[in-house]
Parts: C-alpha cells; structure tokens; sequence
C-alpha cells in the first residue's frame, strides 16, 4: 500500500516551515516586486494568438526574495547595450492565500528596482521531502524589458 504523505514529515512540520518562511520573507527580508498581469480581456491578438500591443492589468505587490544577476553589456555597430537577468523565489502558500490568488506566468511584468521585467518562465524546483504534494517554493526567471516595448508608462521627452 503507498503512502500519501512522507511518513517522517507530518502536516505539523509543514506548517512551520511555510510559517517561518513566510515570516522571513514578509518581515525580516522585505523584499518586494510589483506585478503587472497580461489584460486578455483587453488585447487583442491575430490568427497566431500574437499581438502588437498588450494591455496589462493595475499593478499589485508580492513579497519574494531576488536574485540580481550581473548586467551583461554588448557592444556591436549600434552602440552598447546593457542586458540583466533576475530570479524570484515566491512561497507558493504565501501566493495562494487570501485575497492574492497569483501565480507567476510567462508574459507577466515586474517592476523591481526602477525597471521593468518581463517574465520568461516559472518553475517550483523545491519539494519538502521530495515529495510531490509539498510544494514549497515558485522560482521566476525574467530579464530586462525595455520601456519602449511595454507602452506602460509615457515615455520622457
């Protein structure tokens, strides 16, 4: 007969694991980021489910840990260009509680330290236990986007 649950894990030890957890990131940490979400209702796509412009829902906050990896800079016949990377590490129970109901999807912007991000993948690399049903963590990769592309804020004269 299998198990549903790790045998040497109980519920107990879950819960204080999201609760510690949840405590470092809202309280100690305070790391935040706030999130745009894709309008479907809004935009507008053609025979391939693409769209020229994308409208995007009100912003709201999600606390998280971040990773800024080191900006790349290229240099070509244009000019240089300065390209960076992040990581964001969500509980998934802190996510899926209360009124905020989110996950992160492919698309979605983030504005973080005065710039924008587009989200490029989602992954939930971290199980208690190993097992399947304790999820614990969201980890969104995403990279710089640029102002121009977005159309979320008028550009600087």
């Amino acid at each position: 007969m299998s198990r549903t649950s790790p045998f040497f894990i109980p519920q107990k030890e879950i819960d204080t694991i999201d609760s510690m957890n949840e405590e470092l990131i809202d309280e100690i940490i305070g790391q935040s980021v706030d999130i745009y979400k894709v309008s479907i209702d809004n935009t507008d796509e053609n025979v391939y489910g693409e769209s020229t412009t994308k409208y995007y829902e009100v912003g709201f906050r999600v606390n998280c840990l971040i990773l800024f990896n080191e900006p790349e800079i290229t240099q070509d016949e244009f000019g240089a260009d300065e390209n960076a990377d992040i990581e964001m590490y969500f509980q998934r129970n802190n996510l899926s509680s209360g009124s905020l109901n989110f996950y992160p999807e492919m698309g979605d912007i983030v504005d973080w330290n005065d710039h924008y991000w587009e989200i490029n993948g989602t992954t939930e690399p971290q199980l208690i236990a190993g097992h399947p049903g304790y999820k614990h963590s969201i980890v969104a990769t995403a990279h710089r986007a640029r102002l121009s592309s977005l159309q979320i804020e008028e550009r600087p004269k």
